[in-house]
């Protein structure tokens, strides 16, 4: 009977090492920032009633980043950072890479990008009409004073066109110095805009124009090129994206939020 005992005990230590291993080798990591609705830290804004149940980080991108990748029996957890912080890491080979991320030409030399998981535009965010009888281009901020998140693609935009800002250090904070400092146009990504002028409540006292030269933009997952098996992970997203759009389930996600979205 000892024999037997120190077998099966043996044979479950196999079993689960074995399995815990498994396990591992097909969970990924990935960061990223509070970025409604495209991604929300579940501590910083819960879901709606009837919503149904989120992880820790939840929103648009995070899920259909998740759903895509579970059709390749891959699960990902996601952690938050500073933005300026992931791309830094991910520049640096420390970290595989962030979601969401738009692929700038500056982030080109150390990241590769995924197909797109969502589609926003850039846009001028001011006061009440303060824009309505301008046409919204990159060469009237000139005139004006201009406020973008500190490292986001706002400001590599701004940087290239040579047209001077000062730094804010999230969407709150930039919608603030609107209403209640010396900034006329704050730069930013329209649809987070939107979402968080509904949550300050502040919503009618703003104006949103999207920028006409620059079109829409794409958000994706960025990979570090510097990072191993890189491409394989961006890869294995990818054709869990298109299986993900084939059964329909993509945009059953989309729809969900989009739903959240017009209810903030």
């Amino acid at each position: 009977m000892k024999v037997v005992r120190r077998y099966w005990v043996t044979c479950v230590f196999v079993i689960f090492g074995f399995s815990t291993a498994n396990a591992s080798a097909e969970e990924i990591v990935l960061y990223t920032i509070h970025l409604p609705p495209h991604i929300i830290d579940a501590s910083l804004l819960a879901p709606p009633s009837g919503f149904g149940e989120v992880e820790d980080v939840y929103g648009s991108d995070v899920e259909v980043l998740r759903a895509a990748y579970a059709t390749q029996g891959v699960s990902v957890r996601i952690e938050l950072r500073p933005w300026k912080r992931i791309m830094r890491d991910v520049e640096a080979g420390l970290v595989l890479g962030a979601v969401s991320c738009r692929p700038i030409p500056s982030r080109e030399r150390f990241a590769i990008f995924s197909d797109d998981l969502s589609d926003s535009a850039n846009a001028f965010v001011t006061r009440r009409s303060f824009l309505d009888d301008e046409v919204p281009t990159l060469d009237i901020l000139k005139k004006y004073n201009v406020a973008a998140v500190n490292g986001w693609s706002q400001t590599n935009i701004l940087d290239s066109a040579d047209i001077p800002y000062s730094s804010v250090s999230g969407l709150e904070q930039g919608i603030n110095v609107l209403l209640r400092r010396n900034q006329d146009v704050f730069m930013t990504e329209r649809d987070s805009a939107i979402f968080a002028a509904k949550r300050m409540q502040v919503i009618d006292s703003l104006s949103f124009y999207d920028v006409s030269e620059l079109g829409l933009d794409h958000y994706t997952t960025c990979f570090s090129r510097s990072y191993p098996e890189a491409e394989k992970w961006r890869d294995v997203l990818n054709k869990g994206l298109k299986e993900l759009g084939a059964s329909g389930k993509r945009e059953e996600i989309l729809k969900k939020y989009s739903n959240f979205f017009e209810r903030q």
